[in-house]
């Protein structure tokens, strides 16, 4: 979806239930985003839209200023002792005297608070499109090109994107219809930040410089001689100026999306359609871990060039028709097939090294590695709806689908066939109160499922780069063991719901409870190392999500000038673990860098569950501290919560008077926790607001234990510390606009619309220390968060014009 111009969309439709989705396929398991994009329609109309957003960090932490660089209460009092402490806030009290800092040069020892906001500047993104549609007799095309231009926050950082569109429908006969869609895509992006561990990760180290280390003082990042200029004895502490301007960790990418269809509909309503649709993209990824970098010997390449070509075809065929029975019940049969062929190629090549510094070629590497990637899978389905209505006010759909998976072979359970049904009674239909305009309910189950990538239900080979004898050496690919009896994972769920408008439409509600199983889903268990895997491949899963979900919509002020619209939605759902391998109670899922929080799945409770230890208690409950140090003793590994929020919340209003409109929208969610590395590192470096208690007195017997020393202990035993709740509510949105009347422009153009826009401009109530409550650094990384680009804020301008 990033790689569509949003002006080329003309609507977005969430179907959410397994019955609305399931005849889509296996990958509307988890639902389906149904995008339409414009079409050529009018006399012709050239438009023009122009926006521009300028983005700003926002500085989540919240760190102590009151000690500095240096270890054991003691400022550095030369270079070496400064260098040997560089990431350390543990030394004296900032006080403005003179004090020797990494490069052996004598600074004010004072807090540097604004670090993170020098360090970033202010990001813009630029986005122009022009279009030109027209409609004829018969038909209609649209075409637009769009330019893309973003500087990121990050500095050397940003992404410029060029698409060009063009969408035709032409009506050749009275019966034959022919439309076709095209869409090209051109992606550049620089130098994308590093995310996760310190080593290169500029916000890593960023976030966590000492309290006296001013940011430019790292300036330029190098030394004379080219080299990594370094502020800590630590080589992984990759200087953040160096890491922003001497890294390349680049992508491109061209892409194609087309389709076409042809619909053939006789004068009886018997229609035939036939649809094909391709979709390619080739990605280049460059990176570079650069000449002077300090850890570049470890690092485990120092080039790395990936080139994938990514393409998959859809092709599908429908026939239906409806049929009237009489004058009030009506039947609509479709009947259809789907070929789904996709391939992943790629190859990766490696070299460490370079024989000419500062040359960043493949060819240039001392050592060269390439290995090759070739993965193909294909889904054959057949599907056919049956579509009952009854006079207005009854309606009953069944669909049917079986797909069959290439990449299940060669067990016998390689196809899945999954059913629905729903239907609906539009009541109002037999009795209306004159309160309620609309009145329905509806109900559905639906089954679906879905199966996996390629090459996992039996060994696959590959051939390493290494030679012996002047022949390739060959090895087992996989990760995990493979399962020739796999089958596809499913999914049932029943709905039921309702939709009820009152007033005149003054007022709405829609509503609807589900309850969804998922089973048998494939996940990689783990597996004794020994085996020479991690894991095994099973179907083991079995999750259940129960919930309800509310939108209330109120047309609260409704006249000729003065129009107010607000609308309320909500959900809460129950999430649960039914089973998981037999005799297995967890899996894990994720570990953060940390090394002590972790993410599972535990039987009995919700999914991803973020785990952590807790203190260690004696047979009456009182914490065990260590008798020579004082540091509380490591307790147990215990689960604290879901990763994911158990109730959402939306709040929206739209204002309109005569040419002006106003909008806001506030959201939130509730009930997820999250592992904050920040914080963890915050306590390791002396920079959370909790390592401020004891630093003048110590801990232990008699105060012997250094504050350092009992933190840094403390958040390696204890790592409940830094599970947090990431329940939020922000301000997430604001509209300001105005559309010009066309007479001031004596109808030489059609319409002129000038908006503010506003993103994220304020977060109303958070419970996160120090980081972004949305924080994370990876998509399998849910419910951790660890040296992530800051949270930003944003405000533009969006200026549309028809001629």
């Amino acid at each position: 979806i990033g790689n569509l111009n949003p002006d080329d969309i003309e609507t977005i439709t969430v179907l959410k239930g397994a019955s609305a989705a399931a005849l889509y396929g296996s990958r509307a398991k988890n639902g389906v985003i149904l995008i339409t994009t414009k079409r050529g329609s009018g006399k012709g109309t050239i438009e023009f839209n122009s926006n521009f957003v300028a983005e700003q960090i926002i500085d989540p932490t919240n760190w102590q200023y009151i000690y500095g660089n240096g270890s054991n209460g003691l400022a550095p009092t030369n270079g070496t002792s400064a260098f040997e402490t560089g990431n350390s806030s543990w030394g004296a009290k900032l006080d403005g005297s003179s004090v020797v800092q990494f490069d052996s040069v004598a600074r004010p020892y004072v807090a540097q608070r604004d670090n993170i906001e020098n360090f970033y500047r202010t990001g813009s993104t630029f986005t122009n499109t022009l279009s030109f549609s027209k409609g004829f007799e018969g038909g209609g095309f649209r075409f637009s090109a769009s330019n893309l231009n973003n500087k990121s926050t990050v500095p050397n950082s940003g992404l410029t994107r060029q698409n060009l569109n063009l969408a035709a429908n032409f009506q050749v006969t009275k019966r034959l219809n022919i439309e076709a869609r095209a869409n090209y895509l051109i992606d550049d992006a620089k130098n994308r930040p590093i995310l996760g561990d310190g080593a290169g990760n500029a916000n890593f180290q960023v976030m966590f410089l000492p309290t006296s280390l001013d940011v430019n003082t790292l300036k330029p990042g190098t030394k004379p001689d080219g080299n990594e200029l370094l502020f800590s004895n630590n080589n992984y502490a990759t200087n953040p100026w160096f890491a922003a301007e001497k890294y390349i960790n680049n992508t491109k990418r061209h892409r194609f999306i087309g389709s076409a269809s042809a619909r053939y509909t006789l004068d009886n309503g018997l229609f035939g359609q036939v649809r094909v649709g391709q979709d390619y993209y080739n990605n280049r990824y460059t990176g570079v871990v650069p000449t002077g970098t300090a850890y570049f010997g470890q690092a485990p390449w120092n080039i790395q060039e990936q080139f994938t070509g990514v393409s998959e075809l859809n092709a599908d065929v429908l026939v239906g028709k409806t049929f009237n029975v009489n004058n009030n019940f009506t039947i609509t049969p479709n009947v259809g097939g789907n070929l789904r062929k996709s391939r992943s190629e790629g190859t990766i090549e490696l070299g460490t090294g370079f024989l000419v510094p500062y040359v960043y070629n493949i060819k240039n590497a001392n050592n060269k590695s390439i290995d090759y990637t070739d993965f193909r899978q294909e889904v054959q389905s057949v599907y056919g709806t049956l579509e009952f209505a009854y006079q207005n006010f009854l309606y009953l759909t069944a669909t049917g689908r079986n797909d069959w998976f290439s990449t299940l072979a060669p067990s016998a359970n390689l196809d899945i066939f999954y059913p629905s049904i729903s239907g609906s009674l539009v009541f109002t239909e037999l009795v209306k109160p004159s309160w309620l305009s609309f009145g329905k309910i509806r109900a559905g189950y639906a089954n679906v499922g879905s199966g996996l990538d390629p090459y996992q239900t039996l060994l696959n080979y590959n051939l390493f780069s290494p030679q012996l004898n002047g022949r390739p050496l060959g090895t087992i690919t996989n990760g995990a063991i493979p399962n020739s009896e796999l089958k596809p994972s499913e999914a049932s769920e029943i709905e039921i719901g309702t939709d009820l408008r009152f007033f005149g439409n003054r007022l709405s509600l829609d509503l609807a409870w589900y309850n969804k199983k998922s089973t048998n889903e494939i996940v990689s268990a783990p597996a004794s190392i020994t085996s020479g895997y991690t894991g095994v491949v099973l179907n083991i899963g079995e999750i259940q999500n129960r919930g309800v979900e509310a939108l209330i919509t109120g047309r609260l002020v409704k006249s000729r000038d003065f129009n107010w619209t607000s609308s309320f939605n909500g959900a809460i759902n129950n999430n649960e673990v039914l089973a998981l391998a037999a005799g297995q109670s967890q899996l894990g899922i994720a570990t953060s860098r940390t090394g002590n929080g972790f993410t599972r799945n535990i039987v009995g409770l919700p999914s991803n569950q973020v785990m952590a230890f807790d203190y260690k208690y004696d047979d009456a409950g009182k914490m065990v501290v260590d008798a020579v140090t004082g540091v509380p003793v490591q307790g147990d590994l215990i689960p604290f919560g879901s990763a994911y929020h158990k109730y959402t919340a939306g709040f929206n209003n739209e204002f309109s008077y005569k040419g002006l409109n106003f909008s806001f929208l506030i959201d939130g969610k509730f009930g997820g926790k999250l592992f904050s590395a920040t914080d963890y590192y915050g306590y390791f470096y002396g920079l959370h607001q909790e390592t401020l208690k004891g630093r003048e007195t110590g801990f232990g017997p008699n105060g012997a234990t250094k504050a350092n020393v009992y933190y840094t202990s403390l958040a390696q035993n204890v790592s409940k510390m830094f599970v947090e709740d990431a329940s939020f509510i922000k301000f997430r949105q604001l509209v300001v606009g105005y559309t010009f009347p066309s007479k001031i422009f004596n109808d030489a153009i059609q319409g002129a619309t000038l908006s503010f826009v506003g993103r994220n401009l304020f977060t109303i109530m958070k419970r996160t220390d120090n980081i972004d409550p949305e924080a994370s650094y990876g998509g399998g990384s849910h419910g951790l968060e660890a040296g992530g680009v800051p949270p930003v804020r944003t405000f533009g301008l969006n200026l549309n014009v028809k001629f």
